[in-house]
């Protein structure tokens, strides 16, 4: 059940990040490109997309306000950001959703969730947000603009939207510029 909502979710951002009708032909005319690299279990890359990224035909790669992620709401992430900011390193604090209660912690340079079920015997999985990612999100409601993504770039070149493990496998998702090379 988890390995189907894994591949979904990646299968959706890839879908987010092309927009309708994009082509890797149309890449030129593209400025950034989004990145999606994971594996299922102890095997080898089994998932890598790499698309052009056209913020006119797509929206935000990274969105708290769309409906697949109405589970935890933009409010109760900022309030778990915020307490966790208070706290050392390593500590979590927990925020509650319809379906799953979720722990949240602040590791070096992250925001880590892992999501817990009580009613399922669901795999344990962990989501790791940079905290650059976290604070711009904040910063806008929810939402990842066009402008936060040129600003992140500038600074950091690769833009490292989010990491999931879990013991059914991996993903990562980033951006960078068209013209760089993928790390």
């Amino acid at each position: 059940m988890i390995r189907a909502r894994f591949l979904l979710v990646v299968g959706a951002l890839a879908a987010f990040g092309a927009g309708i009708g994009s082509s890797a032909a149309g890449a030129g005319s593209h400025a950034y490109r989004l990145h999606v690299q994971g594996h299922l279990g102890s095997g080898g890359r089994v998932l890598d997309i790499d698309v052009p990224w056209d913020s006119d035909k797509a929206s935000s790669p990274f969105n708290f306000t769309a409906d697949a992620c109405d589970d935890i709401s933009v409010c109760r992430l900022r309030r778990a950001w915020a307490k966790l900011q208070t706290m050392p390193e390593g500590q979590t604090v927990t925020v509650q959703g319809r379906s799953e209660s979720i722990q949240a912690s602040r590791q070096p340079g992250y925001l880590v969730l892992e999501p817990r079920r009580d009613d399922q015997d669901d795999h344990h999985s962990r989501i790791k947000i940079p905290d650059y990612i976290v604070n711009t999100i904040l910063d806008h409601d929810g939402r990842l603009t066009d402008r936060d993504i040129e600003r992140l770039a500038q600074d950091r070149g690769k833009i490292t939207l989010v990491k999931v493990n879990s013991d059914q496998g991996g993903v990562t998702v980033w951006m960078n510029r068209a013209e760089e090379n993928p790390d």
